[in-house]
């Protein structure tokens, strides 16, 4: 890579959950990005693109975009299930490639896209900003500097009780099921902040009992037990009528209880979430109330620059991205086998 900017285009420019407007936000926003184009099948959408970046250019096709010289890097930020097919495309294209959290739907899948990385010798990096939240920041933080001693069980939830909507993240053939939303955070969250911990089995719990006009499940599970005896717990329902702290965690010296509020309460132009918001830091001398960090999602880009650039460490390789798909397949598959399956990457 020259010492030039990083030429990038996006594809994907879908109106749910504005993603695309955010990603081009996050690629202008670093010094080292040029976004150059956007892509989407979607005239609506990408109408929407042309007013929001009338600057820069549009296409309709994916290959005619990645068949561009002046491009040299691609945010894939479309269904989940339309990942791994994108992103070979853009790897056999010669692109460094960005995917969005999750990066797939099956553990096949997802070995696929890395081959294709390593064939093209090109970046594949997967797209977990949350991991800079502001709780999240602060709770690494806390476990870090071996506040509450060595870690030894965590529970992380999302519970409510409603009916989602009947979008595309609701249909399990498209989202790859319940877990794969939110869930894909919470395995991110936990793998990073017990790194370097290898996993052993997985359990899976799932639910499907009130809202069947959705194919994704109402209530599902994922435990994770760890070689060195860790125990972390993933629960994301819309059947919960009682909620639960979003993190509970448990060490030798202490504990961390974050009910998750004001964590996030929107993306705004300035790129981080607001400062408000606190955990329970919870010592022999007492419960302790700490702030959270700011949240700063534009740090995944900059470190996807620096590491084309300055050849610093992938933020989030293909291998890190695969962990987490692991744990979402390999928990489905010991729900229906009805006991723990071991991991094949660990």
């Amino acid at each position: 890579m020259s010492d030039k900017k990083i030429r990038c285009g996006i594809i994907g420019y879908g109106p749910t959950f504005n993603w695309g407007w955010m990603h081009a936000l996050w690629i202008k926003a670093v010094n080292d990005l040029e976004l150059v184009a956007i892509c989407d099948r979607d005239p609506n959408c990408l109408q929407k693109a042309k007013q929001d970046y009338p600057e820069i250019d549009f296409h309709t096709d994916i290959h005619e975009m990645l068949a561009r010289d002046d491009i040299d890097m691609v945010s894939v930020v479309t269904n989940h299930n339309a990942h791994a097919k994108i992103v070979v495309d853009c790897l056999k294209a010669g692109k460094h490639t960005v995917v969005e959290k999750p990066m797939c739907i099956s553990i096949k899948e997802a070995t696929d896209m890395i081959e294709a990385a390593k064939k093209a010798n090109r970046m594949l990096s997967v797209f977990h900003n949350r991991r800079h939240d502001g709780n999240v920041r602060a709770i690494k933080e806390i476990v870090s500097q071996g506040l509450i001693g060595d870690v030894f069980h965590i529970e992380l939830s999302a519970c409510g009780y409603g009916h989602a909507p009947n979008v595309w993240r609701s249909k399990k053939e498209v989202s790859g099921g319940a877990l794969y939303d939110w869930g894909a955070h919470g395995i991110d969250w936990i793998l990073h902040l017990l790194s370097g911990k290898k996993m052993v089995q997985v359990s899976g719990f799932f639910h499907k009992r009130v809202w069947q006009d959705i194919s994704n499940e109402d209530q599902t599970k994922a435990i994770i037990l760890f070689d060195d005896g860790v125990v972390a717990e993933i629960m994301q329902s819309s059947i919960a009528y009682a909620g639960k702290p979003l993190w509970y965690i448990l060490g030798t010296k202490g504990a961390i209880v974050d009910s998750g509020r004001d964590a996030i309460k929107g993306y705004t132009k300035e790129l981080v979430g607001p400062p408000g918001g606190s955990l329970q830091l919870i010592t022999s001398d007492g419960v302790k109330e700490v702030s959270y960090k700011e949240s700063d999602w534009i740090t995944q880009y900059m470190d996807i620059a620096n590491h084309l650039l300055k050849d610093t460490l992938n933020p989030e390789t293909g291998e890190d991205g695969r962990r987490v798909i692991t744990v979402l397949e390999t928990a489905e598959k010991s729900a229906k086998s009805g006991h723990s399956e071991d991991v094949p990457y660990k």
